[in-house]
């Protein structure tokens, strides 16, 4: 990996400041992490590393989108998480000495900082409070893991799409109408998001369909979803996370992207 000489020692400070593993570790560590660390620019659909290759570093995300995936030789894909700015990358495979144990895929431009395994190693030696954070990191992933298998293994497909909207209409919906209803753009391609979902785009597709004939979800185009009811939805769902009021629904955007 090259260093990019446009991301100053400053950006990777602020990026590192950010991160899971960095967060609130004093100022002369996040110099001296920024000192020998690298950056790379990626472009969308590039990938950052394959789960063939040995396990070279940890990354932290400084912006944009990448999504962990595992590939079938047929060409599946299951999405295991999509990993945004402060996010650390690789810490399971550098730790366990071994492969990366997914492929990385940046889904928009992005950028990212590594930390060669040989410089991660002799940091946690010099500084054993990063070995916490490294824990809690780590579990916060068996954890995430262990959803991501209840969903596939007990919700059928049409009761994850209801997650997968609910999620992305709390994360970026506008507020629609009266009471909790919320619009939300729809970034991904249908064959997209199967692999999220664990299915495939002709199923998806079909779950779209079933979803807005029980008047959950109205389709504007390919693009736009409306969901008159977040309630309804999440409960359809199965989702047990409190739903926001109307008011903290409309403010998590100002526009659709």
């Amino acid at each position: 990996m090259r260093p990019n000489s446009s991301t100053s020692n400053i950006d990777k400070i602020a990026a590192l400041r950010q991160s899971d593993i960095f967060r609130a570790m004093p100022e002369d560590l996040l110099k001296k992490v920024a000192g020998f660390s690298l950056s790379r620019q990626l472009t969308r659909g590039q990938v950052l590393f394959s789960e063939h290759d040995e396990a070279s570093g940890v990354y932290v995300v400084v912006r944009g989108e990448l999504r962990s995936v595992r590939q079938s030789i047929d060409g599946r894909e299951q999405v295991l998480s999509t990993e945004r700015a402060g996010a650390t990358l690789a810490a399971v495979a550098v730790f366990n000495d071994g492969k990366f144990y997914s492929t990385m895929i940046a889904d928009t431009s992005a950028e990212v900082i590594c930390i060669a395994k040989r410089d991660m190693f002799q940091l946690c030696r010099d500084h054993p409070e990063i070995l916490w954070k490294i824990a809690k990191l780590l579990a916060d992933m068996v954890r995430h893991h262990a959803e991501l298998i209840e969903t596939l293994v007990f919700r059928n497909v049409e009761e994850r799409l209801a997650q997968h909207l609910f999620t992305i209409a709390r994360q970026r919906g506008v507020h629609a109408g009266t009471g909790n209803g919320c619009t939300v753009e729809m970034t991904l391609t249908r064959t997209e998001m199967a692999g999220r979902l664990g299915s495939v785009r002709e199923v998806v597709s079909r779950a779209f369909t079933h979803l807005q004939e029980m008047e959950l979800i109205r389709l504007d185009g390919q693009r736009l979803v409306t969901i008159p009811d977040m309630r309804a939805l999440q409960q359809f769902a199965g989702t047990e996370r409190d739903l926001p009021d109307a008011k903290l629904v409309a403010d998590l955007s100002s526009a659709l992207a």
